[in-house]
């Protein structure tokens, strides 16, 4: 696609003085290959947890890093839950007791063992102070179990607890359709972050001109009216063509702290 700027003469020389500074003239500026300016991704994020959002710790225009916290959803009564599940978790006076009685049982039944060998009680004495002994032991494990299921409940709900503070999995900028609070965390996206390191820039390159942009060793842009020549790395070009335009879309990565997604850009010609 090619610019619509008024085309202006200028002379070989000046062009070839402005690419050796780096710096492109603004009356060059009308011609070369369009382009747009684009995140790398997209990543919008959803919540877990259905609730209401409480509070929002960023702006759409923002630039956060991977595991900021962006916003958190009402979790009083999960909050609850814990409370509550930990106390489960930490009573431990029911296994203190069935290990006291089965510590008792095994004991006495050491004393029965001896006073049988010493045919002082019968073998139906010995056997059943064996089973109340195993009986014992069996209400042991039954409280450490209780205690484990305890344990991994306090474990769920802090797990959704969690889950309730929603971080960004990414480093990006944050998009408009953020959500407010006293929403609902669902269905819909509640944040969306703008991939923007690198950035990705889209040029239209007529299709019989494909095989020299690709092949250029380098690649130059201008971004909206800075005349400043803007360094590019080839990624890749689409398999097909726009057949209303005749042009192929050619992908390349842009290192830039001050250029926004949405920019303005072109590539001018004399690419080598």
């Amino acid at each position: 696609m090619l610019s619509s700027a008024r085309p202006v003469l200028v002379s070989a020389g000046l062009m070839a003085v402005a690419f050796s500074v780096g710096v492109m003239p603004a009356a060059a500026q009308g011609f070369g290959i369009n382009c747009t300016i684009k995140p790398t991704r997209v990543v919008e994020l959803s919540s877990a947890s259905v609730g209401i959002v409480s509070e929002v710790f960023v702006v759409p225009g923002q630039l956060v890093e991977e595991g900021e916290v962006l916003l958190r959803i009402d979790d009083r009564a999960v909050q609850s839950e814990l409370a509550l599940a930990e106390a489960r978790a930490s009573l431990t006076s029911g296994l203190q007791a069935a290990q006291v009685r089965a510590d008792g049982l095994r004991s006495r039944l050491a004393r029965l063992t001896e006073a049988m060998n010493r045919r002082a009680i019968s073998a139906s004495d010995h056997e059943a102070a064996a089973l109340e002994l195993a009986m014992a032991e069996a209400d042991v494990q039954r409280e450490r179990d209780v205690l484990a299921l305890a344990a991994l409940e306090r474990d769920r709900v802090l797990a959704q607890l969690a889950a309730m503070q929603i971080t960004s999995p990414v480093t990006g900028i944050v998009g408009e359709n953020l959500v407010d609070p006293g929403e609902a965390a669902v269905p819909n996206p509640i944040a969306t972050i703008h991939v923007t390191s690198p950035l990705r820039v889209e040029a239209f390159v007529p299709a019989a001109r494909l095989g020299e942009i690709v092949g250029a060793t380098e690649h130059m842009i201008v971004v909206d009216d800075n005349p400043t020549l803007v360094p590019v790395v080839f990624d890749y070009a689409a398999p097909l063509a726009d057949l209303a335009s005749n042009t192929i879309s050619v992908f390349f990565r842009l290192e830039a702290e001050n250029i926004l997604p949405g920019s303005r850009c072109f590539m001018p010609e004399g690419q080598s």
